[in-house]
């Protein structure tokens, strides 16, 4: 990397919080308390990138629609009611200290409701770490550029000094609209997905925290895990 960033700011959800871990926790554990058993969780993991209820049928298919379905519900409502808060993608929580030990702020720009991402950086005990937060409600949603706009503002740094770290279209249509470096990941290694970051602006894309360590040139002992 020959440049030297301030800012590095990341979306949540499928960035550093791991969506997916948490839906195949709630499918697991309801599974199992209808007695159906253990699931495949690399199976598991596929099928839920193409929705719960394809991810219901294909691990399950010997269950009637009626039981599918009442699977199904049981995940739905424990999402809902009883969500696991501090589900986080493997090196998080390692890139996120590396970072702020080499003296770069950190910030999260994301979708998410405000109140939902402050509970889940409390439960994960991440929250101690960013410089500042927006999110939805805050700020209106991506690409309008305006939370990653403020997020800069107040950390006084510019355009250059800064670099957006996501793992959707908008992430990278956001920091583009404002000549923002950006680099996609893609820790579910969706098919397509890589093609189409690069084609919305990402300079590069990958698929685990450890490239990314390696990119902005974090020492090594902040980078493991």
């Amino acid at each position: 990397m020959g440049k030297v960033y301030r800012l590095v700011v990341f979306d949540w959800e499928g960035t550093l919080g791991d969506t997916l871990g948490q839906i195949l926790n709630s499918l697991a554990v309801e599974a199992k308390k209808l007695q159906l058993g253990e699931i495949d969780e690399q199976c598991a993991r596929h099928y839920l990138m193409f929705g719960l209820v394809v991810a219901v049928k294909k691990l399950f298919p010997k269950l009637t629609d009626g039981q599918q379905l009442q699977l199904l519900q049981a995940v739905q409502h424990a999402l809902i009611y009883h969500p696991v808060d501090a589900y986080l993608i493997p090196g998080a929580k390692n890139i996120v200290q590396g970072l702020r030990q080499a003296g770069i702020d950190i910030a999260i720009a994301t979708n998410k409701g405000q109140h939902s991402l402050q509970r889940t950086l409390q439960a994960s005990g991440l929250d101690i770490f960013f410089t500042i937060t927006r999110a939805a409600g805050q700020s209106p949603a991506k690409p309008c550029p305006q939370m990653l706009e403020e997020i800069m503002d107040f950390c006084g740094v510019s355009t250059a000094q800064t670099l957006m770290v996501g793992d959707s279209i908008s992430d990278m249509e956001m920091a583009l609209s404002v000549a923002v470096d950006a680099i996609g990941v893609n820790f579910y290694h969706q098919q397509e997905l890589e093609n189409e970051l690069l084609a919305a602006g990402a300079m590069t894309v990958f698929d685990d925290f450890q490239q990314l360590a390696d990119y902005l040139q974090l020492p090594s002992s902040q980078n493991k895990g």
